[in-house]
This record gives structure tokens, sequence and C-alpha cells, in this order.
């Protein structure tokens, strides 16, 4: 049986001992449960990306991310991608005059290829209008946009009572 120590991207604290069986995606579903965060990626101590459970050896420490690049342990928390843009940076939205923060990596892993994900993958790429707090300016209803960044975070959806799904206000 081999064993290794997994930390979250960036992280060298609050490690968690697992042995290693089956297949990478098995390894991540541990990782997920006992760092609770949604693991995509497997790292070696270098930043060099794990993609077959045959390269990990015993007593390797390996560092999980939820989808960005290696972020260096012993780095200021900057990535190798912070000039495209990090995916963990937190932003704050403002939809219809309710503000709402998340991750980058929220609005950009679960569904990819949602117009979200293509307004936030990158920095300012699209020229996002902001408000005079900073905050990301999005026409749409708040009441409406709660349970899409839900799904986005958790992925279910569970709408509130007076929502209706056609988006009509009962």
């Amino acid at each position: 049986m081999r064993r290794v120590t997994l930390f979250v991207n960036g992280t060298s604290k609050n490690g968690k001992v697992v042995a290693v069986y089956g297949t990478l995606s098995d390894l991540l579903t541990v990782a997920s449960n006992k760092l609770g965060i949604r693991a995509c990626n497997l790292y070696n101590g270098k930043g060099g990306l794990i993609d077959d459970i045959a390269l990990i050896r015993d007593d390797d420490v390996l560092y999980v991310s939820e989808g960005d690049a290696f972020i260096d342990p012993l780095s200021d928390g900057k990535s190798s991608d912070d000039i495209s843009g990090s995916h963990t940076d937190w932003l704050t939205l403002n939809i219809g005059g309710r503000l709402f923060t998340t991750t980058r990596s929220t609005l950009v892993s679960k569904e990819p290829d949602s117009m979200l994900a293509h307004m936030f993958r990158e920095k300012d790429v699209w020229g996002n209008k902001q408000d005079e707090r900073g905050a990301y300016l999005i026409d749409r209803s708040p009441e409406y946009f709660e349970p899409i960044l839900n799904y986005l975070r958790h992925g279910q959806i569970i709408v509130n009572e007076g929502i209706n799904l056609l988006g009509e206000i009962l």
C-alpha cells in the first residue's frame, strides 16, 4: 500500500495522509472528501500535473486543486497563470443591485461553456463594467441569479419560494 500527504493547492497546512488505491479518479474523490474541496487536479511538489496514478510514489506530497494551476506553497500565493487570471481570487458581483461574493473558480469550473465562465475565466478580457466598489455589474434579477450561483457552488439547483422557473415572479 502506498500513502501520500495531500494539501490544498498553494498551502502547506492541514495536510491529510491517505492511502493510494484504485484509479486517479478514486484518489481525487478521497481528496475531495478529506480536504473539503472539489478536487480536479493533483500536482507534485514541483508543479507537475499528475495524470496517471502509477506516477505516485509512497510518501509523496501532493497538492490538490479545483481546476486552477499549481500554486507553490512557498511562494507569495501567485500562480504561474496569474497573468491570464487566477481561478482562486475572490470577486464581488452586483446583480441587479444585490451583491454576491464568490471565487472566480466557482464561476468558471462547473459549467466551463457558460456565459459566466466566459466572462470571468480571464481577468478583464471582456471589459466587464464595475460599480464604485469594484463589484462587477450584471443586469439581471438577483432572485434568479442566486440559484444559479448556488448550483455552481454545490451542484444542486435549489429554488426559493416565489420564484417561477419560467422567469415570472409568482
